[in-house]
């Protein structure tokens, strides 16, 4: 290949610098038309959303590098004084946009480590959401709503791009990668005249009744993310435990869920909970609020 491009390159030492931009010209057009013409067949094809932009970054990219190497024959006996200016030149960018030179770094060990891909949930700094693309320069995401450190696993619908040098500076949560499953935990805040015990024993129902299939696929992923990362749970039951705070008994479910499904079990969990409780005249909510 080298040898080739060398042969190449000595059939464009002899021709004039204008005749050469106008070559370098038409193969850049060529190449371009190449491109737009296979990402239209893609986008043609039967292949679903998540494949079809796969592929097209594919072809973009792999047309780009085989239109830079196309070039350089062009170029490359061209004379020492613009090789020097340009080696000069592309340390000044170098240095001047470091900041997108990192965000590239960032981007070879995204796609090298795999910290995360595209699909996953992934949380960097204060950016939380589900990873749509990973370009050169920018992670998309599309925000996923958090309050008080729980993520209730639904989009606001927003689009963040973070800049890949982030990867390099800020420490990365992913959600779903290797192990889908997190562990919540609901608080029921009871007055100190409820009768806490028969309000567990109700928790406890209702819990085995809505988490124990999920602990059973938790138990299953569980089982295969082990054979690639140190990932272990003695138990993945859920439980309740019991404090007491000034004025209330506090009741905490803890209980494992999908990362993406937190908030559609609370709300089961929690309209079970107010219509179990209010057929017991011993059982009080703390100021009416869970």
């Amino acid at each position: 290949m080298t040898e080739f491009l060398l042969e190449l390159g000595l059939k464009f030492q002899t021709v004039g610098v204008l005749i050469k931009i106008v070559i370098t010209l038409v193969v850049i057009m060529i190449f371009y038309i190449l491109k737009k013409s296979i990402n239209s067949f893609i986008n043609k094809s039967s292949y679903n959303s998540k494949d079809i932009i796969r592929y097209k970054k594919t072809t973009s990219l792999s047309i780009n590098i085989v239109s830079a190497i196309g070039i350089i024959p062009i170029w490359m006996y061209e004379s020492k004084d613009i090789l020097t200016f340009l080696g000069i030149f592309s340390a000044g960018l170098a240095f001047a946009f470091r900041d997108l030179v990192a965000s590239f770094l960032g981007w070879l060990i995204i796609n090298t480590q795999k910290p995360f891909i595209i699909g996953d949930r992934i949380k960097i700094g204060e950016s939380l959401g589900d990873v749509l693309a990973i370009d050169w320069f920018y992670t998309t995401i599309i925000e996923v709503i958090e309050n008080e450190n729980k993520t209730y696993g639904q989009s606001s619908g927003r689009i963040t791009y973070i800049p890949n040098i982030k990867v390099l500076t800020e420490e990365i949560i992913n959600e779903t990668n290797s192990f889908p499953f997190t562990w919540n935990e609901l608080e029921i805040s009871l007055t100190l005249q409820s009768n806490w015990k028969k309000a567990k024993s109700i928790l406890m129902s209702i819990a085995n009744d809505k988490v124990g299939d999920i602990e059973q696929e938790a138990k299953d992923s569980l089982s295969i993310a082990s054979k690639t990362l140190p990932i272990y749970y003695e138990n993945l039951s859920h439980t309740i435990y019991t404090s007491i705070e000034p004025g209330r008994v506090c009741l905490n479910l803890r209980l494992i869920c999908k990362a993406r499904n937190y908030r559609n079990l609370q709300h089961a969990l929690v309209e079970d909970i107010l219509d179990e409780f209010s057929k017991h005249e011993d059982i009080e909510l703390f100021n009416g609020m869970i």
